[in-house]
């Protein structure tokens, strides 16, 4: 922990000889007899002037510079955008909740309409093109990618030759010469009085060869933003596939929300009939027991659903960018899109398009370029100096001044720093191979893992849509039976809880099978959609989705 005195500049005195001269007094020791007469002070006014501003404002300075108040950076609050993603007002929040209640709420129905009046109702492709405009995650990597160009321009100026003006003005005592040496020279003094000087000096220098310092750090610097790219691209990916599986969480839901709506209220019909009957002597305890029972599993899973519905939409806004307590409506899926690629098809595909494989060429190549500029480090630096200037003052030669050099710098020994530079550099380039390989070998097993998912998914449709089919079937059959008195309401129940359970395993199925389809698109690295939201005219055959069908048919 570094102290706050710590940070701040520091002044040191030093007195190199007893005899020193402050101002336009001149200071000696004190002889043995202690006579005084010969160190009286001998006035020089200009002098004197010129020291005393220098001082003062040199004093001036550094009290600003030393104030610890001048180091400390303002608070500063969020923007009103960033501090309406925390806020909501009461009537959004009611509009939250009117979304996730019953379907029948005549309110929902106009809340629908508001909705779609103010552009709130998101099909997928609409989603998507929302999120990449306005989630934040991309707008940071957009900011790296900016980064990188200004690094990349950093690195590719000491290519270019430098100019620049230097000015000075200062005195100096006796003992001292007039100004420390310039770039291509001193100032002489015309005496050995003090001095007052004012210089203005143009230079120029161009470094000509530095045996790959500089070329190195710009490959690297290139890389970088090549990298930097390469990741938003996929970043852009991942924002998508985000939004595509909360999109179809928010399907899922609304669709499990509605087959438990339907199921509560089939069980209020039945726990009522089922009253009736053991008022009538026709029912046993057992059978109102288990309808209880049965409704009361049903009230559950939909409070289930809801909330499963309201973190969905949470999800989604999350991943669209927007307020996540925004009221939010999403459009059904109508069709089941066909995927018949085969794996090697695939893995072609993945090693063509995932953003990752250039990714690890490009960090290959920056390793590379970073054991260049590292290997430039033992060689000579070779430069041309250009300076001119005009000095004036008193006891100085006035007059303008030129000078040139061709420069040669060699490193000879640096404490091993050049050494540890190289060996980092040669490491960096075998990590970047082996990170490459295991990537590679990450791409392949997500292509494997998703297109298993994908064809596994599929054959489970067929099997689900078999199982609703069955239990629509059968639970027709016991309520045929219980109207004519050979079925009880425990056998309803149980026909009931059946067909429940079978269609939401349909819809988990169907709506998996879609997030599968996203995920291989993801991992083949494809632009966002092409598997799932296709024109009409491209649309493989496809089964449309049966809707969810309110039971009339209830005794």
């Amino acid at each position: 922990m570094v102290s706050r005195s710590a940070q701040l500049p520091r002044v040191a005195f030093a007195i190199p000889n007893p005899r020193f001269r402050v101002g336009c007094v001149r200071f000696r020791p004190l002889k043995p007899d202690g006579d005084r007469s010969r160190d009286r002070p001998k006035p020089n006014a200009p002098y004197t002037i010129c020291l005393s501003f220098l001082i003062l404002f040199s004093f001036s300075i550094l009290q600003a510079g030393c104030n610890p108040k001048s180091l400390l950076v303002p608070d500063e609050d969020p923007t009103p955008a960033a501090r309406e993603r925390m806020s909501i007002s009461q009537e959004s929040a009611r509009a939250v909740d009117l979304l996730v209640s019953t379907p029948a709420v005549p309110a929902k129905e106009k809340l629908i309409e508001k909705l779609e009046t103010e552009g709130q109702v998101f099909s997928l492709p609409e989603a998507i093109s929302f999120a990449l405009q306005n989630n934040p995650r991309l707008l940071v990597a957009a900011a790296a990618v900016e980064q990188a160009r200004g690094q990349e321009q950093v690195a590719f100026a000491p290519f270019l030759p430098e100019l620049w003006l230097d000015t000075r003005y200062g005195a100096s005592t006796p003992p001292l010469s007039p100004g420390a040496p310039g770039p291509v020279g001193a100032i002489i003094p015309t005496g050995t009085g003090s001095t007052t000087f004012a210089q203005a000096e143009l230079d120029f220098q161009w470094t000509l060869w530095d045996f790959g310092r500089t070329a190195g750090r710009y490959g690297q610097a290139v890389t970088r933003e090549r990298l930097a790219g390469l990741q938003l691209v996929r970043l852009k990916q991942t924002v998508a596939l985000d939004t595509t599986a909360a999109y179809l969480a928010v399907l899922l839901a609304q669709a499990s929300s509605k087959v438990q709506d339907q199921a509560v209220k089939q069980g209020e019909s039945v726990l009522a009939d089922a009253r009736s009957r053991l008022k009538g002597g026709v029912a046993d305890k057992d059978d109102v027991l288990r309808a209880e029972v049965q409704l009361s599993e049903a009230r559950e899973a939909l409070v289930v659903a809801r909330q499963q519905e309201f973190d969905s939409l949470a999800r989604l806004n999350y991943a669209m960018g927007r307020n996540v307590s925004m009221p939010l409506q999403v459009i059904d899926w109508k069709a089941q899109p066909r995927f018949e690629r085969t794996l090697p098809e695939c893995l072609e595909i993945a090693a063509a398009n995932r953003q990752e494989v250039a990714m690890a060429r490009q960090a290959v190549a920056q390793a590379r370029y970073g054991l260049q500029a590292a290997s430039g480090e033992f060689l000579p630096k070779i430069y041309v100096r250009v300076g001119s200037g005009y000095v004036a003052g008193e006891g100085v030669r006035t007059g303008w001044q030129e000078g040139a050099g061709i420069h040669l710098d060699q490193p000879i020994y640096g404490g091993g720093r050049r050494q540890g530079q190289q060996r980092t550099a040669e490491a960096d380039i075998r990590h970047a191979d082996a990170q490459a390989q295991a990537l590679f070998d990450t791409i392949s097993l997500e292509v494997n893992l998703a297109y298993r998912s994908v064809h596994a998914t599929a054959e489970r449709i067929p099997l689900a849509d078999t199982a609703v089919k069955q239990a629509r079937e059968n639970l027709r059959l016991v309520r045929a039976k219980y109207k004519n008195g050979n079925a009880t309401p425990t056998d309803v129940v149980d026909a009931e809880t059946a067909n429940t359970r079978s269609e939401q395993r349909y819809y988990s199925v169907i709506y998996q099978y879609l997030d599968a389809l996203a995920r291989l698109e993801y991992a083949l690295g494809t632009p966002p959609e092409t598997t799932l939201e296709q024109a009409p005219e491209e649309l493989p055959p496809a089964r449309l989705l049966p809707p969810v069908t309110p039971r009339k048919d209830l005794p």
